[in-house]
């Protein structure tokens, strides 16, 4: 493992990155795929804050996640189904953590359905906590976890 995580390059997203992306992200989030113009926008609103992991120049991950009111929030993050469980989600969001803390940034936070136990498990071994239950956000009135933790 350890070998593949020293060969994977943390560099800032790239539009020419985002067809890749978009493949990423329809194996991750069948229910809840971001379209390419989310990224898009999200990119043109947060560019500082836009990731991508990659293999031999092959993008295989990435993570958004920005400032806002004084907090960092992770927006969203994925692997390739076939890099999953090498370090490489949890490589990029120590990045991201590290970035903030040098900002002085204290606190972090996301938002994972509460049904994705995947997610919620590999925050928690992170340290993120589930801080409360926001009611029906995603689509169908899915109900998610906000969960947070101590930069």
């Amino acid at each position: 493992m350890k070998n593949i995580i020293r060969k994977i390059k943390i560099r800032k997203f790239s539009l020419s990155d985002l067809k890749r992306i978009l493949k990423i992200e329809k194996f991750s989030f069948t229910m809840d795929a971001y379209p390419g113009n989310r990224f898009k926008n999200l990119f043109k609103r947060h560019p500082e804050g836009f990731w991508v992991a990659e293999k031999a120049g092959k993008v295989v991950g990435y993570i958004i996640a920005y400032i806002t009111r004084g907090m960092a929030n992770f927006i969203s993050i994925a692997v390739d189904p076939r890099y999953r469980r090498l370090g490489i989600g949890k490589k990029l969001v120590n990045f991201m953590i590290r970035k903030f803390k040098r900002q002085g940034i204290k606190k972090a936070s996301l938002e994972v359905r509460t049904t994705n136990r995947v997610s919620i498990s590999f925050f928690k071994g992170l340290g993120f906590k589930i801080d409360k239950i926001l009611k029906g956000i995603y689509r169908g009135g899915a109900d998610a976890y906000r969960m947070e933790r101590e930069i």
